[in-house]
């Protein structure tokens, strides 16, 4: 898609300054006529459309944006989330926006506590908050109601708070569609696990919760709970895991699908193939580089993905929106696409675990 041209870019054709160009767009008089003329041409090359929003306004105000989500690191989840967000800058960089990333830790509750508890002191015009976990996002939430202070959502939606807008999947139909995906992928007697990240804390991520949920109510429909077993491993503790996750399949041989209910599905893939377990299917979130590579060599059965570069994109929008229009959404929770993706439809996302 070609890049939408900017009253700084209109600025540079012509040889002038942003202040001339304003000028002119707002027939405020004080241009010369070769200035004027130069303008003009310039803008009737490009065939640029004037919005009186982002020219008049955003030109002079600066926004403060806290993000308050958890550590985004190239080529995992949330630093596609963060790719959407640094997308959305770019197309509206007529805007001035001061983008304050404030990360944590998605594993430990502390420091989500640490994260969310600096960002009033920021004194914000608005901010984006990954919610990993529901006690500290309401009480944050609370605070930015109390203060007036907008409020967006990426990744998951918490009862009992009011963002403007929040985009996530619907995580409980992301745990029933894992279950009915793991079914088809093992022998009818097969057992199952639900496999989660150990926190620090003593709170459960809100997304794991709901997909958790999800997951138990398909093979509850289908009659078959009671072949569902559950353990944890430690993201942070790779060696921890491996002996706990061999200990829990040789206590469990009936076991033939694992459900990670988060996007590290190759900690478990790189367990098996470690250990020549090739009876195991897997499935799990998210299209990150490494789970890309469980896809290709077949270690990972299918990963749902739910678009984090889209959320991180709109939720910036809609912050725009909200503080340049005093716009409200229609929508407020938008609900994103659930992709299935295996190895055959793999090569069709490649934009996605390129970037």
């Amino acid at each position: 898609m070609a890049r939408q041209v900017k009253i700084k870019d209109i600025a540079q054709m012509a040889g002038v300054s942003v202040g001339t160009v304003d000028r002119v767009l707002h027939n405020r008089g004080n241009v010369s006529a070769k200035s004027l003329k130069a303008v003009e041409e310039v803008l009737s090359e490009v065939g640029y459309r004037y919005n009186i929003h982002t020219s008049a306004i955003s030109l002079r105000k600066e926004y403060k944006i806290a993000i308050a989500i958890p550590t985004a690191i190239k080529g995992e989840y949330w630093g596609a989330i963060q790719d959407g967000i640094t997308h959305a800058i770019n197309e509206y960089s007529d805007v001035r926006l001061n983008c304050l990333f404030s990360f944590y830790n998605q594993f430990d509750i502390y420091s989500c506590r640490s994260s969310f508890d600096g960002i009033i002191s920021q004194q914000p015009d608005a901010v984006i908050i990954g919610p990993t976990f529901r006690s500290e996002t309401k009480k944050l939430c609370a605070e930015l109601d109390s203060n007036r202070i907008p409020y967006v959502f990426v990744d998951a939606v918490i009862e009992g708070t009011s963002p403007i807008a929040s985009y996530s999947t619907d995580q409980y139909a992301c745990g029933y569609l894992l279950g009915r995906l793991l079914r088809t992928f093992t022998p009818a007697d097969s057992e199952y696990a639900i496999m989660s990240s150990q926190r620090i804390g003593n709170e459960r991520s809100s997304n794991s919760l709901e997909r958790k949920k999800g997951f138990k109510d398909y093979f509850r429909s289908a009659g078959l709970e009671e072949k569902i077993k559950e353990t944890s491993f430690s993201v942070l503790d790779p060696q921890e895991s491996e002996k706990k996750i061999l200990d829990f399949i040789r206590e469990n041989p009936g076991i033939h699908g694992m459900a990670i209910m988060n996007s590290r599905g190759y900690i478990l893939s790189e367990i098996l193939s470690k250990n020549n377990i090739r009876d195991i299917s897997l499935v799990s979130f998210d299209l990150t580089l490494n789970n890309t590579r469980g896809i290709r060599d077949g270690s990972i059965s299918a990963i749902l993905c739910q678009r984090p570069e889209l959320q991180g994109f709109h939720a910036l929008k809609s912050v725009i929106r909200r503080l340049l229009y005093n716009q409200e959404e229609e929508t407020v929770h938008h609900i994103m696409p659930i992709d299935i993706i295996v190895r055959e439809n793999l090569p069709y996302y490649r934009e996605f675990f390129e970037m």
